[in-house]
């Protein structure tokens, strides 16, 4: 199989590449002119701006999937400005048309839970959608339109809504990175209620889901029966449980004496991520799962050495 990933220096993407290439597959890791190189066998780095997406096919002649990572605005304040959204929307499509070009089989975008908007209860890939962030809207536009226009070109398409990753590379900024660093030094962790349910998923299981799902569907067809249908997928852990359980096991492994102020911060507004992953099991047979306490053990390492090393 050859692949071709988008926002393959994010987080997600960093290792949805070495997940392929680990598995024998040929990679076109695209990303801006001033990213990393990969050092990877197998991996060829493709140099190409958001913007320029429809001229991907100049730069790949020929390739099986494309998976559409890279989306602009993802932090906190960026998920609300439209115009940002809409040219997002605007390059997916662009990169749907080099994807057929290149003679692709299936083309992949990564969706978001925030097209479920404010979801409480168990959340399946038919219920109702209704995001509140224009973030969480331009995803679930994409969602449509990709759909359109995949099926149009009579090429496969998923949608993959991701749910909450997290890994040791993870954003410092993340409730699972800034609490831990509170947490090692001691000092007091503001948080929410934190009573919601909560999902979390080791970023490695969720590239590993992905790298079967590309799989399955270039063997069998996107669907059971074979046909070029357009499919959306949850991609999340199978276990989901209130957000406090999460919080208190990093207290626990970290060995820390930190205080939990819940209810010292109040966000405008609470999300529940309770999602159903059945068809995603049925689809890949079983999901994958590292677990969360072997995660954050590994976190907890890194971060002490790294510093012991700036203490130096």
């Amino acid at each position: 199989m050859t692949v071709a990933i988008t926002g393959a220096t994010s987080f997600l993407g960093r290792h949805l590449v070495r997940r392929f290439a680990d598995a024998g597959h040929r990679v076109f890791a695209i990303a801006r002119h001033d990213c990393e190189a990969f050092h990877t066998d197998g991996v060829e780095l493709v140099e190409c701006a958001m913007e320029d997406y429809g001229s991907l096919h100049e730069k790949i002649r020929c390739c099986d999937v494309l998976v559409n990572l890279a989306w602009g605005g993802t932090g906190h304040s960026g998920r609300d400005l439209t115009d940002v959204q809409e040219r997002n929307v605007e390059y997916a499509l662009d990169a749907i048309r080099s994807a057929h070009r290149m003679g692709c089989r299936l083309f992949v975008e990564a969706g978001s839970q925030a097209e479920y908007g404010l979801c409480h209860g168990l959340t399946g890939e038919e219920s109702p959608c209704a995001p509140f962030s224009e973030y969480g809207k331009a995803k679930l536009r994409i969602k449509e339109e990709g759909a359109a226009l995949c099926a149009a070109l009579g090429m496969g398409s998923l949608h993959l809504r991701i749910f909450s990753l997290f890994g040791e590379d993870d954003h410092p900024w993340t409730l699972v990175m800034s609490s831990l660093d509170r947490m090692l030094r001691g000092e007091d962790v503001p948080l929410s209620e934190c009573r919601q349910s909560w999902n979390f998923m080791y970023v490695g299981d969720a590239a590993e889901c992905i790298v079967r799902l590309c799989g399955s569907c270039l063997a069998e067809g996107p669907s059971s029966k074979g046909t070029t249908a357009h499919e959306v997928y949850n991609i999340a852990a199978a276990e989901s449980r209130p957000l406090r359980d999460y919080v208190e096991r990093m207290r626990v492994l970290s060995d820390s004496r930190s205080r939990l102020l819940y209810g010292a911060v109040r966000p405008g507004r609470v999300v529940s991520l309770f999602p159903d992953v059945t068809r995603l099991a049925d689809r890949i047979g079983g999901i994958p799962c590292v677990p969360f306490d072997d995660v954050i053990l590994r976190i907890i390492e890194t971060k002490r050495q790294t510093g012991a090393s700036a203490a130096d």
